[in-house]
């Protein structure tokens, strides 16, 4: 294996990026550039310049026909998420260049996020507690999913308070599966209602939105190629970041992640 530079990884996840794109036009699936990936679309035209991730949205309807649909399309690229495969333990999905290889705590491919926007309730109190569900569930998920003693990132009190409870929930008998169905039924509780908004039950965000605002799409740059975003891009990224277009003070630009990534055995090799 050899180890990817930044302008590697970001190669590779382009590649995935376009063979999304590709799928989803031909199966008439839909799809836009969500969360740091439509900001960089909109301030940067590209990446955000100390991201290192592509993240893509798509409604309940269209992400479950692509969870149904894309694997098989395409050669040493596959589609993953909790709902379909009880090894996974995130709530969103992954699309995976399966030609490489991904160390962060969990190992998988260089990948694609797609998150899912599932019914909100309109009721705000009833939203409140759907947050809270998550994020009490999906603390727990990770918890068990990693392993006990790796390194918890974050402040001197959250890396003690984290590492405390994955020894802790190691210790008790309940497999990660039964964490990832609570998330599951959490984010899917409102699927067969006909709620006005659409919500983030799977990320960090924990935001919500008018359905209108991202149902329909329109095109933006993205790294010298066109991809879909929301319609209403102005108001989603305003309910994620606030002022979106001002940059974060110098000590805030660098990534949330910690993984390194490998491309295996090349031709040749």
């Amino acid at each position: 294996m050899r180890q990817l530079d930044l302008a590697e990884l970001r190669k590779i996840q382009l590649g995935i990026l376009d063979v999304v794109a590709k799928f989803c036009d031909e199966y008439g699936i839909s799809y836009f550039l969500n969360a740091g990936t439509l900001l960089g679309a909109i301030r940067h035209k590209g990446y955000i310049p100390w991201d290192d991730d592509i993240d893509l949205g798509m409604l309940r309807p269209d992400y479950d026909r692509f969870m149904k649909l894309f694997n098989g399309y395409k050669p040493h690229y596959i589609f993953v998420c909790g709902e379909s495969d009880p090894n996974f333990f995130m709530p969103f999905g992954h699309v995976e260049d399966t030609r490489t290889i991904q160390f962060g705590g969990v190992i998988h491919g260089v990948n694609v996020d797609i998150f899912c926007l599932d019914n909100a309730p309109d009721d705000p109190k009833e939203l409140t507690r759907m947050f809270r569900r998550y994020f009490f569930y999906r603390t727990l998920l990770s918890a068990k999913a990693l392993p006990a003693f790796q390194p918890v990132l974050g402040s001197f009190s959250r890396r003690l308070l984290g590492q405390i409870l994955r020894i802790l929930i190691h210790l008790i008998p309940i497999p990660k599966e039964y964490f990832m169905k609570k998330v599951i039924e959490n984010f899917r509780m409102y699927q067969h209602e006909d709620t006005k908004r659409v919500g983030d039950f799977q990320g960090s965000h924990l935001a919500v939105i008018e359905r209108e605002l991202v149902a329909k799409t329109t095109y933006a740059e993205f790294e010298g190629k066109k991809y879909k975003i929301p319609v209403g891009y102005d108001e989603w990224l305003t309910t994620l970041y606030g002022d979106y277009m001002k940059l974060p003070p110098k000590s805030a630009q660098k990534t949330h992640h910690s993984f390194k990534a490998y491309i295996k055995e090349e031709e040749g090799e």
